[in-house]
């Protein structure tokens, strides 16, 4: 089953934001002005031809996700912050500006942006539309930083990261420690979320709501046997399976749906965290990366239509409204 069979009618607010979405978008703006800053400032001292090829690209999508950013904040006449000059040119070039350091503050400064992209991901919940800008800047971004890394790996701008040690013989060495970590991680996560579905099913007094937990377990079923299979081929360690789950007669009536789905938003939340620092920490490994990348995307498309239910049948928190739009 789909979840958006379900939610037949608009569910969001476009034309209405909370306290928190109005920080997030004055953030957001912030530190992508920053980035915008820092990019137009080193293209005056980049050496390598490609190197300003990948920077300008970066740039020019910075751009076009902080023209959107402006607009919505315009819409609701929210404060901006001061804007970066239209471009910065210098006529010198200082050669201890090397590439190499360009790409090291660009590469940190992506990391930290990410990080703030996530948080305002999962604390944009009143406006849908603006929830659905930030999903796509954050994907964007991924995609520049999965680009950025590839091409500094070939530069060997790159450090060496501690590998991950096995008994098991290898011509070389395929996965760094931080790697290893979160296949083991992601392992233990679905273990448990696939449990805790499992339990709030049998709970479930919604009918719709107990076949949405259910097709979840589904799904992440599927995802941990994939993983499952990834730990097996680099002998990286499996936690305890969880015990199969036994259909319960019990049906307190103090266990409410409410309470179930407020937990599990909480867990989606914290699975939204796992999967980007596991993209922003595999820096050995590419097809893992991208690995990661599809199980995000695929987090934010579930996390994003049960937020929506949630709202549908009046679960979610409703969070304090900063205003209405400018007319």
């Amino acid at each position: 089953m789909d979840i958006t069979r379900i939610i037949r009618k608009t569910l969001g607010e476009p034309d209405r934001l909370d306290i928190q979405e109005a920080f997030n978008i004055y953030n957001l703006l912030r530190a992508q002005y920053v980035s915008i800053e820092t990019v137009q400032l080193f293209m005056n001292f980049v050496h390598d031809v490609d190197w300003e090829i990948i920077l300008d690209q970066f740039g020019r999508h910075l751009q076009k996700q902080v023209s959107i950013l402006e607009k919505m904040s315009q819409k609701f006449g929210l404060i901006m912050p001061t804007r970066p000059p239209l471009d910065i040119r210098m006529a010198t070039r200082i050669n201890e500006i090397t590439d190499d350091y360009i790409y090291k503050k660009i590469y940190h400064d992506l990391v930290a942006e990410l990080i703030t992209m996530s948080h305002a991901v999962r604390s944009t919940s009143t406006n849908d539309m603006l929830r659905n800008i930030i999903i796509k800047d954050l994907t964007s971004h991924l995609a520049d930083f999965d680009s950025l890394y590839k091409f500094g790996k070939e530069k060997g701008w790159e450090e060496t990261y501690p590998a991950y040690k096995t008994t098991q013989p290898h011509q070389k060495e395929l996965l760094s420690a931080s790697e290893a970590f979160h296949i083991w991680d992601h392992i233990n996560l679905r273990y448990e979320q696939v449990e805790l579905l499992g339990i709030f099913a049998n709970f479930a007094h919604d009918v719709e709501f107990r076949a949405i937990l259910q097709h979840g377990a589904y799904i992440f079923e599927k995802q941990v046997k994939a993983i499952e299979q990834l730990a097996l081929k680099h002998n990286v360690m499996l936690p305890n399976e969880p015990g199969l789950m036994a259909m319960s007669p019990i049906d307190p009536e103090t266990i409410r749906d409410q309470f179930m789905y407020r937990i599990l938003l909480n867990w989606e939340l914290n699975a939204l965290d796992a999967h980007v620092r596991a993209i922003i920490e595999t820096i050995r490994n590419d097809p893992l990366r991208k690995q990661w990348s599809e199980i995000l995307e695929t987090e934010l498309g579930y996390y994003d239509n049960f937020l929506k239910y949630g709202k549908m049948k009046g679960w979610a928190r409703v969070v304090p409204i900063y205003g209405e739009p400018v007319t």
